[in-house]
């Protein structure tokens, strides 16, 4: 995968010096490549299950991912029958997504496209220690909610995550499969660390190191 397609998205959420400054106090930091066990210490420290965590298979399957305009962090659903549930336009921000989990019910009728269905996408999924995924193990549920993420994003997404967990725990009377979509950069993927797009290079990080240390002292 070029460099130059995966900064495509990146360059989508830095607008602006300031934007990224405010992106670094909440510890948006350069992407490195991942493994099992640095993801499952990750969510571990920041009281996430991890066991529903998994990863894209590849980088083919990252850079479809960044043209989707999905984006991370950001939650889909699937209904008993496993089609992607049209909660809401794509317009409306993942604000909404505490209410929307809220109003999950088999009794509530909502619109589906029945082109995208959650067995066919696990084909784009791995376990995050790349094994392939056992499809058993996600039938019979009554939706099916996938939450994308990425560990270089700090607390954009892990606080958005709690929230969306907290919010799940609320629906004890349904069966909801989790699935966690990490947007890392996987160890097997053996990619070339030339090949890892940065956010910050080296006069950016002491630069904005020092406009968020004034900040914070004016607070």
């Amino acid at each position: 995968m070029k460099k130059t397609i995966s900064l495509l998205f990146l360059s989508t959420i830095l607008l602006s010096s300031c934007t990224k400054i405010l992106l670094y106090s909440y510890g948006l930091r350069n992407p490195k490549v991942e493994n099992s066990e640095s993801i499952s210490k990750y969510l571990t420290k920041n009281k996430l299950m991890s066991y529903d965590c998994f990863c894209l298979k590849d980088t083919a399957t990252l850079n479809k991912f960044y043209y989707s305009g999905i984006g991370t962090p950001e939650i889909r659903f699937y209904d008993s029958n496993g089609y992607l549930m049209l909660y809401r336009d794509n317009k409306r921000c993942n604000g909404q997504n505490d209410s929307l989990i809220g109003f999950l019910n088999p009794n509530n009728v909502v619109k589906i496209d029945s082109t995208n269905n959650i067995n066919e996408y696990l084909n784009s999924l791995k376990t995050i220690d790349g094994k392939n995924i056992n499809k058993e193990d996600f039938k019979n549920y009554d939706f099916y909610l996938i939450m994308y993420w990425a560990k270089y994003l700090g607390k954009v997404n892990s606080t958005k995550m709690l929230d969306w967990e907290n919010s799940l725990n609320k629906k004890n009377n349904l069966k909801i499969k989790t699935i966690k979509v990490t947007t890392d950069y996987m160890n097997f993927w053996e990619l070339n660390k030339k090949e890892i797009p940065k956010v910050y290079g080296w006069r950016t990080k002491i630069t904005d190191k020092k406009k968020v240390r004034e900040q914070e002292e004016k607070k």
